[in-house]
Formats: C-alpha cells, structure tokens, sequence
C-alpha cells in the first residue's frame, strides 16, 4: 500500500522543544559523532589504482550524557591536518560552492549549528544501523537534519562521502575533489553500491580499517546490530540505494529512497525484496523535469513488499537536506521562491524548510521504527502510517 502524504503540521506540546535542524523535537539519546576511514581492500581506487578504496565515513550514534565536546564542521574535514585542506574546502567548487563567500571559519564561528558531540562515548546494545548515501557533488555532513535526527532515537547511522562524487574529502591523507576516473558515469555509479556494503562490513566486525580499530570504533561495533540495518540515500544516493537493494543483502531489512534519480534503467522491474519508503518533492525540477517522480512512483507500483510514498507538496530537491544551514536562499526546496515544476516558467514559495523536515522525518522515523525498532513505535507512529495510507491523518 502506499503513503500519500501532503505537507502538515504537527502541533507538539511536550518538551523538549522542535529543534529548527530536525523540524522535530529531538529523541531521548544525545548524540555522539565521529569520522572513520573505511578501508575496501578488494578494490582498487579508480583515481589512483595503487590504492585500495578509502571512503571518509561519519557515524553519528546514541551518546552517554554530556560525553565529548561540541562538534564542529572543521572537525569532518579532519580540523585542517592535512596541509592546505582547509583552503581547498572554502574553494567555490567545494564547501565553499554552497554559498558565494562560505568559509569553514565562517561555519566554525556559528553558522553551523549541531547536537553532536565529537568522539562521545556509545551508549547502548543492539543498536540497529541506518546507511545513507549522499547525492552526487554533496558532502556527507549534508544531511544532519536526518542523519543526526535519527541517532538521537536510538539508531546508529553511517553516511560515508564517495570519492569522486562527492564535492570534497580526504582519504589516504589527501584531499580529493571531483574529476579524473573517479567521476565518471559507469564509475561512479559501479562503486557506491559497493561503498555502501563495505562501510556495512565495517560494522559486521570485517577488517576494513588502516590498522587495528581504536576503542571507539570496537565500543561502536560492538554497540551495532549489523544485522538489522536500512538503506538510504538522497537523489544519486537514492539510486544507489536501489541497486543495493537490487542484491537482496540479508542484512539489509528496509529502504529509504529520497528523490531517487532512477533515470539509467527500469528499476521498476527490479524492485522489490523487503519494505520501502520513497520521499519525493512536488515541486523538484532536478529528476522531476526528467520524470523522475513519475519513475520513483513506477518503482513503487511493482514492488513485492510493503511501499509507501511521501510526496512534499511545495517542496523541492533540495528539501531532502539540510543546506539551508549554509545558505537560507539555497533554492529548489529551500528559501522564498524556486523554479516550479508543476507551473513551468513561474516561481513558487517552498514550504519552509522547518516543516518540510518535521514531515520527512516524522514518516521516516515511523518506517524506520515498524521494521526495526517495533517495540519502540507507540501507538500514534502505527497510526500516523495507518491513516496516512487511508488518505488521512495530521495534515493541513
């Protein structure tokens, strides 16, 4: 069955209050943050063949109270170790692209607001993971208003940057930005599914780290249930995320695919394997001009499991991130106006970006908790799906 679900509001009373990052209040968990390079030895690096595939990976995770210190946005590009690394972040072609000026001292000195405490001690067992992948010229860190949303209600979750794709990172001491044999088509779209399965490796306790893993690391394996985990991924990472469903690992129980660009093949006839939800913006001129909304909906309509649709009317491509942190004009979901898709030629005011992310991530939790955290979804997620699919519930 499907989920048809237009923008609402939710009016919440109790406390804590609606953090403006995740739209929602935050969970019952503090967060803890921190960066590991995932080491894939059965490949070699397509920009440098002497080299096995490094993915620079962020895993945010169930905090102990109060562990570890405010995390800062230097602190996911290494806070500057590499000679030069900071400099080529504030480049226009990379963090500094997403707005005309953008530095990372800028975003050091307040305007980037997180939860997150860095190299915090875990907290918990079993611990079921959520992977995500980035869209192509994004950043891992992107995507707080989910990734860091997400662990503070109990789940760990891995988002590594793909070497190549992703607008800047830094594996095997460099730093790394688009181009060369990395970016091509069949490249890029070859290994992400593979880095998606290798940083899952990583949790199932396979050597996939430079050397020994730290404390940390072993707690956060050791906290990880690697065999209870969802998929999810943004736009190129939504493609991504199909073709690793396509492969059926066990492992891997549910999907999440946001404004999926399910452009290259009829994924329509692959789909199916285990339950997923599919995030889309009514107003997405990047895969909507393409038809990819009508695509995405097409994967849906001959999947054999459960399926649920999320359709944000006013909201865009962009809506499924959190840049609205670097830029309050980004556009195409986020800001006073964007292209519209559905009145070509005209203008439209996106939903504010607030409420579009208490949207998102109140259906995406209630998903993700039904088929993995079932004894933590109360009776008002159940319902919230229940009547979504009957084409009612909270909305306005």
């Amino acid at each position: 069955f499907y989920l048809r679900a237009p923008a609402f509001s939710l009016h919440m009373s109790s406390s804590p209050s609606p953090s403006p990052i995740y739209g929602l209040p935050p969970g019952p968990f503090p967060v803890g943050v921190t960066t590991v390079e995932v080491v894939d030895r059965s490949r070699r690096d397509p920009g440098d063949p002497s080299s096995p595939r490094r993915l620079q990976t962020e895993i945010w995770y169930p905090a102990a109270a109060e562990t570890g210190t405010v995390n800062r946005f230097s602190d996911f590009l290494g806070g500057g170790a590499i000679p030069g690394s900071i400099e080529r972040a504030n480049d226009p072609k990379a963090i500094g692209g997403y707005r005309d000026g953008l530095t990372v001292a800028e975003l050091d000195g307040g305007v980037w607001t997180n939860h997150a405490m860095r190299d915090a001690h875990p907290s918990g067992t079993g611990l079921p993971l959520v992977l995500f992948s980035h869209g192509a010229g994004a950043f891992r860190a992107s995507y707080i208003y989910w990734t860091e949303f997400l662990a503070t209600h109990g789940y760990v979750v891995a988002a590594p940057d793909h070497p190549g794709s992703a607008r800047y990172t830094q594996v095997g001491g460099k730093v790394i930005t688009p181009g060369g044999a990395r970016s091509t088509w069949d490249s890029m779209a070859g290994e992400r599914p593979r880095d998606m399965i290798a940083v899952l490796d990583f949790f199932d306790g396979r050597e996939r780290t430079e050397g020994p893993p730290t404390a940390l690391q072993e707690r956060l394996r050791g906290a990880t249930d690697a065999q209870n985990v969802a998929m999810t991924g943004m736009s190129f990472g939504g493609h991504t995320t199909a073709n690793v469903m396509m492969e059926r690992d066990p492992r891997i129980k549910v999907a999440v695919l946001k404004c999926p660009a399910l452009f290259d093949r009829n994924y329509s006839a692959l789909a199916g394997g285990a339950p997923i939800m599919v995030m889309l913006g009514s107003e997405d001129t990047v895969i909507g001009n393409r038809d990819g909304n009508g695509k995405a909906k097409a994967y849906l309509d001959t999947h054999d499991k459960d399926s649920y649709l999320v359709e944000v009317r006013r909201g865009g491509h962009v809506s499924f991130t959190s840049c609205e942190i670097y830029n309050k004009e980004y556009g195409n979901g986020i800001g006073s106006k964007s292209p519209s898709l559905t009145r070509p030629g005209e203008f439209y005011k996106p939903l504010d970006i607030v409420e579009q992310h208490q949207m998102i991530n109140t259906y995406g939790l209630a998903f993700l908790n039904k088929y993995l955290l079932p004894n933590q979804q109360d009776d008002a997620g159940r319902k919230l799906l229940l009547d979504a699919a009957r084409g009612e519930g909270p909305f306005s």
